[in-house]
Parts: structure tokens; C-alpha cells; sequence
């Protein structure tokens, strides 16, 4: 009786570090498809910047950043640069081949870098100014855009 215990006993301890060894080989290979998942989605990002600024006419892109950045990422675009640190690796390209880019913080002026986080905006925008055509990159002010007050709809297709 003591060796079926002993042997069952055994029998589990080794299903249990067969377990823990299989599971930790799936972690790693869903780790090495979320990181592809960030390259991919960061490279999009940076392919957008390059082919606004080759653009001869005007735009504006709208981009959730929900949809290319998890809560523990961002994205930091500036001195010519664009970067992702997401989940302790770094994603890096170069942008010095985008000429009149200019970046805008949120007071509207311009600034040398701007991070962008989950739950932000990212607008890209090709305008022009004064005689120039320039790639514009800001974020959008959430807070103030869903603050505004909404029309009674009903109200104003009676009017008109």
C-alpha cells in the first residue's frame, strides 16, 4: 500500500514540473507574439509619419492609441526620433528624412518631443503654413472633446 502511495505520489510531482515547464514555454511563445504584435504595430505608426511627409496635399489621421499601445507602453516621438518601450523592450526608428515636422504640446505651441500613452489621440496632420506645407503631429484633447455640450437634436430639426 505504502508504494502505490509513494508511486502515485511521484507520478504527480512529475505531471506537476511537466506542467509548470509546458506552461512556461507557452508564456514565452505568447510573449514572442505580443512583441511582434508591438513591432508591427509601431512600424505602422512610424510608415504613417513618412508617407505624411511625402504627401503634396492636406490631411489629418486620427490614431487611438488603445489600439497600438497596452496600459504599461508609450510612445515618444521627437529630435528627429520615434520610440516604443513596451513591456521592457524598446522599439526605435529614425525620422530625420521627415523635414518640416512639427510637434505640438498640449498648450498648442510647438515642443521638441511628445509621449503619447494609451488612452491619447495621436493626430497627424499635413497643413499649410504660410507657404510651406508641414507634417503636424499633436494629441488630441480628449477631456475637451467629449466635454462639450451636446445639442437637443429633436429640438433644432423642429427649427429648421
Amino acid at each position: 500500500m505504502l508504494e502505490f502511495i509513494l508511486s502515485k505520489l511521484i507520478l504527480i510531482v512529475f505531471s506537476l514540473a511537466v506542467l509548470l515547464a509546458s506552461g512556461s514555454i507557452v508564456s514565452s511563445f505568447y510573449a514572442e507574439q505580443e512583441k511582434d504584435v508591438a513591432a508591427a504595430s509601431f512600424q505602422q505608426i512610424v510608415d504613417m509619419v513618412r508617407q505624411a511627409d511625402s504627401y503634396g496635399g492636406e490631411f489629418t489621421i486620427k490614431l487611438d492609441m488603445s489600439r497600438y499601445l497596452d496600459s504599461e507602453s508609450f510612445l515618444q516621438i521627437g529630435d528627429g526620433s520615434m520610440y516604443l518601450q513596451y513591456n521592457g523592450k524598446v522599439f526605435f526608428a529614425e525620422l530625420a528624412s521627415c523635414g518640416q515636422l512639427n510637434l505640438l504640446g498640449d498648450d498648442g505651441l510647438g515642443t521638441n518631443t511628445i509621449k503619447v500613452a494609451q488612452g491619447d489621440i495621436l493626430v497627424i496632420g499635413r497643413v499649410w503654413d504660410d507657404i510651406d506645407l508641414r507634417t503636424v503631429i499633436y494629441i488630441e484633447n480628449v477631456e475637451a472633446t467629449f466635454s462639450t455640450a451636446f445639442t437637443n437634436r429633436s429640438a433644432s430639426s423642429m427649427v429648421l
